[in-house]
């Protein structure tokens, strides 16, 4: 092997270690980006909840989580999730409030996702996620 082409396997192989390492950064870059942006999304907070009704099938298990609703009042649940969504589906109890989550978290999603707390006595006895 000459010296010329000695040269030109060395600039070659530089070359295909920079574009190795210059797709590894993107690459790693691109994952932290949606790391985040994934943590912010299915992150619980109050106003994210009451602001985007659509969105909160992402943030419910965060709040349910974060948050033991069992024995809390009804006064205590609209100061952490809000008025409730107003309209009843079949499967709410007569004593619950029922919160929309938007569209069930499925690969087609045809149904709704619905958050239902039920009262006792006037503090939380139970709450289940279902769809209408």
């Amino acid at each position: 092997m000459t010296d010329e082409e000695l040269k030109k396997e060395i600039r070659k192989a530089k070359r295909f270690n920079y574009t190795v390492f210059t797709i590894l950064i993107i690459g790693i870059l691109l994952c932290t980006v949606w790391g985040i942006r994934y943590k912010y999304q299915h992150t619980f907070s109050t106003s994210k909840w009451i602001e985007n009704p659509h969105e909160r099938v992402n943030i419910v298990d965060d709040m349910l989580s974060k948050n033991d609703l069992i024995g809390k009042t009804k006064q205590e649940i609209i100061a952490l999730l809000g008025e409730e969504s107003g309209k009843k589906i079949s499967s709410a109890k007569e004593n619950s409030f029922a919160y929309y989550l938007g569209d069930e978290r499925r690969l087609i999603s045809i149904d709704s996702e619905w958050l239902i707390i039920t009262f006792a006595d006037g503090f939380v006895s139970d709450y289940e996620i279902t769809t209408d």
